[in-house]
């Protein structure tokens, strides 16, 4: 190809869990704004909102859990249950502005 020529890339990310977020995140980060996140569920999460039965919580201490690049200091303690976690993803969305890179409930 041309040097003169550039090819528009478009990403397709599959799932909308811890993993599939950061990659948004990076991507967003890095200038990249053609990538869509997917996901079957109404929400971002991946297992944290999929599981909801009672005790779930995280078995890897709280501060490991948590993106590098968007620490968390308010853990409200060391293994943290999942509605805890959710609101922490669900936050990163947010902060990171991943909302318009949404196709949730997709199959």
């Amino acid at each position: 190809m041309p040097a003169d020529r550039v090819t528009a890339l478009s990403v397709g990310i599959i799932g909308a869990g811890p993993g599939g977020l950061a990659l948004g995140i990076f991507l967003s980060k890095a200038g990249f704004r053609d990538f869509t996140i997917f996901d079957r569920e109404d929400g971002v999460g991946g297992t944290w909102r999929i599981n909801t039965y009672p005790g779930l919580a995280c078995d890897v201490k709280s501060h490991l859990y948590s993106y590098s690049f968007d620490l968390n200091s308010q853990w409200s303690r060391m293994w943290p249950g999942q509605p805890e976690l959710l609101q922490y993803f669900e936050r990163s969305t947010d902060r990171h502005g991943l909302r318009p890179h949404l196709r949730l409930n997709t199959e």
